[in-house]
């Protein structure tokens, strides 16, 4: 079932770049339709207008897993990063006007003036990710590629299943919504995205997997080819079905072909490492394991995390977070400042792939960012009953009690005396656990409004026409979107139908 869905959503790729701009639908039975959203009806029905259709055609929300606005692209993507998240899961892009003990104010180009209760609110972050944000998705398949050690210079085009020529082809990633899994059973195929990581980048991501978790992500990574080698000398092409299959469990010397002159991190379900891989030496591709004091991390063997690695190629300080918490890091410093020769990855592309048979993988909400150097997030020393505040410039941060917002400032009263802080000044504000609303469960027919770069309203579908949609939001109550800045509707966000797994998954 899962082969027979992979080879379907891989060779409607075409068909995605043929429709440039337009727009795409897909049923919660995976059928994909193009055409042209025409709005919401009755809160229950989408409308949609195909070229195969003299009329419009209407569409139980119930039975439709997404839409895909614009090809993936906003018509005017938002400005700024600024947002609010929620307890609920939303992040509300806008500006903040004011906060008091019982609300917050904020002004969006997409609903205007918002008032959220306080209480909804997990996190403000006026300044987040550290820097200008280079890449936040996926949302198009087109914008993604794979090869592997048998087809290093890419991949070759899917076969069905019943052809005796796909049996001897590698397992493929799959797109689905807004994110990439990987169901098949072999291992060894790299999914890779070019020119995204600048020489200070954030590369976060949510991963999640089943059975037990083996993956490999490369960072900093120029894709480069190794100089050909003879068939007797080259000691991969000794073994093709070994190297048909991919890796195993820890194996590390694939890599370079892969990524090319790179940094490689392997995580594991009990621990991690990193690797040096090049392709420029004249004795041929080769992998380094850079040492570090202690590498053990506690992932079970199904899970999902939020995984983010800070590197600065300037400097050659690499870090690795799982869930907001700092776990390691790694110094490559050269020998003068600034000597980028010294740092082994020479790229802007980043890369993952899993290196377990049988172990199914999901990578979503895939953000990179330029990095302005700050250590770590005010989610590393949140607590039950004080507010934490992360200055922007990366290494001052208070506990206390966060009080109002006015004239551009952010009262706060700490231990040690009040505060005014300027808000230009603050990456983010981590409230209190113990004061946030208890976060309820979407209702049945509940969809989400995907917004670019950043940005998710979820609410229940009430009405709308191709320029706005009005949704009761269980926060703010009925917001009136303009989708101008939106990419997709996703009308079944907690449920992929591309996977056998739980909801939860």
């Amino acid at each position: 079932m899962i082969g027979k869905l992979a080879v379907t959503w891989i060779s409607c790729a075409v068909l995605l770049g043929a429709a440039e701009s337009g727009d795409l639908l897909r049923f919660s039975n995976g059928d994909q339709l193009h055409g042209t959203f025409q709005g919401l009806k009755n809160g229950g029905l989408a409308i949609w207008q195909s070229e195969d259709v003299a009329g419009a055609v209407e569409f139980k929300a119930d039975k439709l897993r997404h839409v895909v606005l614009h090809g993936g692209s906003p018509v005017k993507a938002l400005t700024l990063l600024s947002h609010v998240a929620l307890v609920n899961g939303d992040r509300i892009p806008g500006t903040i006007t004011h906060l008091d003990s019982e609300a917050l104010t904020m002004n969006t180009p997409y609903a205007g003036v918002l008032r959220i209760p306080r209480a909804q609110i997990a996190m403000l972050a006026p300044s987040p990710l550290g820097g200008r944000l280079h890449y936040h998705g996926p949302f198009v398949e087109d914008e993604w590629k794979m090869a592997h050690a048998a087809f290093p210079d890419g991949m070759p085009p899917a076969l069905a299943d019943d052809d005796k020529a796909g049996k001897d082809q590698p397992g493929r990633w799959v797109f689905s919504g807004s994110a990439w899994y990987w169901p098949s059973k072999l291992s060894g195929t790299a999914l890779m995205r070019d020119h995204a990581m600048p020489d200070r980048a954030i590369l976060r991501f949510d991963l999640a997997w089943k059975n037990r978790l083996a993956i490999a992500i490369g960072f900093h990574a120029d894709f480069a080819k190794p100089k050909p080698k003879e068939p007797a000398d080259n000691k991969i092409g000794e073994n093709p079905q070994r190297k048909l299959q991919g890796l195993v469990p820890g194996d590390s010397t694939i890599l370079p072909l892969l990524f090319g002159n790179s940094y490689v991190v392997q995580i594991f379900s009990t621990h991690l490492m990193l690797f040096r891989t090049s392709v420029g030496d004249a004795a041929g591709p080769s992998v380094e394991r850079v040492q570090i004091n202690g590498n053990a991390i506690r992932l079970g063997d199904t899970g999902k995390a939020r995984m983010e690695i800070r590197s600065n190629r300037l400097t050659g300080e690499i870090s690795l977070f799982l869930n907001d918490e700092f776990v390691v890091q790694w110094s490559e410093r050269g020998t003068v400042p600034n000597d980028k020769d010294q740092y082994a990855g020479k790229g802007e592309g980043f890369g993952f792939v899993v290196q377990t048979e049988d172990s199914p993988v999901k990578v979503s909400d895939v953000m990179v960012a330029e990095w302005n150097g700050m250590p770590d997030s005010a989610r590393s020393l949140q607590v039950d009953d004080q507010d934490i505040v992360l200055l922007a410039n990366g290494t001052d941060r208070f506990a206390g009690t966060i009080g109002s917002f006015q004239d551009g400032k952010v009262r706060f009263e700490g231990k040690y005396g009040e505060f005014q802080f300027d808000l230009d000044d603050i990456a983010e504000i981590r409230f209190a656990r113990n004061r946030l609303a208890k976060a309820t469960d979407p209702a049945s027919q509940s969809m989400t409004v995907r917004l670019s770069p950043l940005g998710q309203i979820s609410g229940l579908p009430l009405s709308g026409d191709a320029s706005s949609i009005r949704i009761l939001n269980p926060v703010c109550g009925e917001m009136n979107l303009k989708l101008e800045s939106a990419v997709m509707l996703d009308f079944q966000s907690s449920n992929n139908i591309i996977d056998d797994w739980d909801a939860e998954f």
